[in-house]
């Protein structure tokens, strides 16, 4: 049954744009999966969910929404944490999960890729050729989602940020005009870096159709293990120590507090110590890489040591590695099945990222105020990047824990911007930062900002009211 509240022109519009009304959902299942991405953030009911199936026909959508005067947006995988891509006031979906384009360029080690295809799914088209895409979220988002706030996971040490892995994207206008924001080419110096202004900028200028993107050889050896710490602080001091002369091979330096290790353990049946440890992976090319790759361990090893690092356990395969790090890949769900087992029914999440040598101040002083405030601290930490994500269990409907979840969340972002950092690593602003945002740029940095978005879409049809104050001129 329709219930979605376009106008039967608005739907023909649309049918007739992405080349049949199957594309275009109004049913109630349909318009429900669209309305929230995985944050605390309140749902909203698009008026329908439309699915181009490439560039053109996502311009062709554009075109109909802006003849019909009503605000639209893109979806990809959902997986927000910022009610980035909740379409609120009355929006139009533009779903990307049909932008499926896979088509890779070996010998210049690319390849172009549509921007619903989802991480995992981009990686098993390359396993066969002995390929990777070098970015790593655990949540599995979508390729165009990924670029939309520049989201990039654990493994930016050896591989860069999703920003540094996209070459070239083809981007839909606010008008709906369709263009290539550079060349697949290592180097141009031809006219403004359209690339950069678009990636981060999560929906609100353009919506990603396409992407070329860096790939990398699939490591032939994995190895790594875990090193426990009595604090949280002595964790980061030895990151911080090691970050001056990262070992070549390190692939990722990921951090759980004690809280996040509960959680594991309740949720999972795992037996963790449960005290602050450092997860490490590293990788090498082929087997002669074994050597090197234990002797780097040792010395990680051995300089944990001096921080008060403890019971560092090794694994020299990639099979024993991944029993280590089930801990680390399972945190969210963990949290999410500790908190329904403590009677809580939603869950807070939110980053920040800040100097390498702030982070064991800033992670120290954020334990310690959830400590005091009687709320369980689950910490999972890019610690090698400065950029940690915090997990606050809470019941929504006990309006006393909504309000000390949100200041605890307050107090973190006005930590982080005290220290010299961002409010967001990489979740994005979306609606859930937006005035932190405009206190870490300041009056002029936003203006600019503003002045951008009103450039490029006039009529303040694409993604209003995202990113910036009063954003939208509905």
């Amino acid at each position: 049954m329709s219930v979605g509240g376009a106008s039967p022109l608005l739907l023909e519009a649309l049918s007739a744009a992405c080349s049949g009304r199957q594309h275009v959902l109004t049913d109630a299942a349909s318009l429900a999966a669209a309305s929230h991405d995985m944050s605390f953030h309140a749902p909203a009911t698009p008026l329908a969910v439309a699915r181009p199936g490439c560039p053109e026909e996502m311009a062709a959508c554009i075109q109909a929404c802006v003849m019909a005067g009503v605000p639209f947006l893109a979806r990809g995988a959902g997986t927000g944490v910022e009610g980035g891509c909740i379409p609120y006031g009355g929006m139009v979906v533009l779903s990307t999960e049909r932008l499926q384009k896979l088509r890779l360029h070996k010998e210049s080690m690319l390849v172009e890729v549509g921007a619903g295809v989802r991480k995992d799914e981009l990686n098993s088209f390359l396993r066969p050729h002995g390929l990777v895409f070098g970015p790593d979220p655990s949540s599995n988002p979508s390729l165009g989602g990924m670029a939309g706030t520049s989201g990039s996971g654990m493994t930016t040490l050896k591989y860069g940020t999703t920003r540094e892995n996209v070459v070239s994207m083809v981007v839909v206008t606010p008008q709906g005009e369709v263009f290539r924001t550079r060349q697949m080419v290592r180097k141009s110096s031809s006219g403004y870096d359209l690339n950069n202004l678009y990636i981060g900028s999560e929906g609100t200028l353009g919506i990603i159709c396409e992407l070329a993107v860096k790939v990398w050889p699939l490591p032939k050896i994995r190895s790594g293990g875990i090193i426990e710490f009595g604090t949280v602080e002595e964790a980061c001091r030895c990151v911080v120590q090691l970050h001056a002369n990262l070992p070549p091979a390190l692939l990722r330096c990921e951090l759980l507090n004690a809280g996040a290790v509960s959680c594991t353990n309740q949720a999972y049946g795992t037996t963790l110590v449960e005290v602050p440890t450092l997860f490490l992976e590293f990788i090498g090319r082929s087997a002669e890489d074994l050597v090197l790759v234990r002797s780097e361990w040792d010395s990680v090893a051995l300089a944990a040591e001096d921080c008060g690092g403890r019971n560092a356990c090794f694994a020299q395969d990639g099979v024993s590695l991944d029993g280590l790090w089930d801990a680390r890949r399972g945190s969210y769900a963990a949290c999410v099945k500790y908190g329904r087992a403590t009677g809580c029914n939603s869950l807070l999440i939110t980053d920040v990222c800040v100097p390498i040598c702030s982070i064991a101040a800033c992670v120290a002083q954020t334990e310690a105020d959830f400590q005091a405030s009687g709320v369980p601290c689950v910490m999972c930490c890019h610690i090698a990047d400065g950029n940690f994500h915090c997990l606050l269990p809470y019941n929504k409907r006990a309006p006393d824990q909504v309000a000390t979840v949100r200041q605890l969340e307050h107090r973190l972002l006005v930590r982080a911007l005290h220290l010299g950092g961002t409010v967001s690593g990489e979740h994005g602003v979306g609606v859930g930062k937006i005035a932190h945002a405009c206190k870490e740029h300041g009056n002029v940095h936003i203006a600019c900002q503003q002045a951008i978005k009103e450039a490029l879409d006039p009529r303040g049809l694409l993604n209003p009211g995202k990113m910036l104050p009063n954003s939208s001129k509905l």
